[in-house]
């Protein structure tokens, strides 16, 4: 079977197996990608990427780290299911392992920038109200863009099951928030940013569009929308809350995903490891016996100093009192 036969048959799979369609087109970004480096090698059939020329192709790669680890676990998908269907005798990418994670720390938004954000786009109401959604709602833009009517309800909880992995959602959004939402919505439309008509990636990529053009306008350099839904997580945690509600609250597929981003700003795990370092080192012997002892004249000093402040004051007597 030739590379492009068995590219287009997988993805006929997908969409017979009615997977979400952001997933029927990675893959066939995946493909565009592999044909294009299969084609001038004059390699045209599925056997003959082996592992030595898919190797080859994976130290080209220059995508981010988190790209490089999903385009790797896509083409080990795709080559399991071509072993299964006999199109190879082995997966050429069985053995392959995800490139080490060298990525900078998640960066939220600071207030000042949130505020930035929010007065460039005071003319323009449903930009503030998608920048109001992302950053307390903790939704990705394309969850965001294509949020209906019907997913607030009465007293502003947000209910709906993300598209990326189907886990459930339920947020309470501030007054303010749902407020913002009301004001942009427009009459016979179940959504408030999207007609329905196009696809939900092309919404998201038009609001992106919107969203970059505000932030050049208020100075916020290096932004991109899923910043806003960083900023949420960060500010949860650094107010406390666990990991494993923060996890829920942003609908992550396992809490390993959670904690691979957001693990810098656990405040409540360091404040427990804390408290309990500092418990065990309360009953070091080696440490009790290091701790300079106060010599006797300073306790005598300390003890009269605090006698002093411990003794009740004369009362004074006022004239005419009782």
């Amino acid at each position: 079977m030739t590379v492009g036969d068995a590219c287009r048959a997988y993805l006929r799979d997908l969409q017979a197996r009615n997977l979400s369609k952001s997933t029927q087109e990675g893959y066939r970004a995946l493909f565009r990608h592999l044909q294009a480096y299969a084609a001038p090698l004059g390699v045209s059939s599925l056997e003959d990427l082996d592992r030595a020329t898919m190797r080859r192709w994976r130290e080209g790669w220059n995508w981010a780290y988190s790209t490089q680890a999903l385009r790797l676990s896509q083409l080990k998908t795709f080559f399991a299911h071509a072993l299964r269907e006999r199109w190879i005798r082995e997966s050429p990418v069985q053995d392959m392992r995800a490139p080490k994670n060298d990525s900078r720390p998640t960066n939220p938004l600071e207030p000042s920038e949130v505020r930035a954000l929010l007065k460039a786009s005071k003319r323009k109401p449903r930009e503030q109200a998608l920048i109001l959604l992302l950053r307390y709602s903790g939704l990705g833009i394309g969850d965001a863009v294509t949020l209906s009517r019907d997913a607030i309800q009465d007293g502003g909880d947000l209910v709906l099951r993300r598209a990326k992995t189907g886990e459930l959602v339920t947020v309470a959004l501030p007054a303010e928030v749902t407020a913002a939402l009301d004001a942009v919505r427009r009459p016979g439309r179940e959504h408030y940013f999207w007609t329905g008509r196009s696809e939900p990636v092309t919404a998201a990529k038009y609001w992106r569009g919107r969203l970059k053009q505000v932030a050049e306008d208020a100075g916020v350099e290096g932004f991109h929308p899923h910043r806003l839904r960083d900023t949420f997580a960060v500010s949860l945690l650094l107010n406390g809350v666990l990991m494993q509600d923060v996890s829920t609250l942003l609908g992550h597929g396992s809490l390993a995903t959670t904690e691979r981003h957001y693990a810098p700003w656990n405040l409540a795990r360091r404040e427990r490891l804390g408290r309990i370092v500092r418990k065990v080192h309360r009953k070091d012997s080696i440490l009790a016996e290091f701790t300079p002892k106060k010599p006797p004249e300073a306790v005598a000093a300390a003890s009269g100093e605090a006698g002093l402040t411990t003794r009740s004051k004369p009362t004074r007597r006022v004239q005419g009192s009782i």
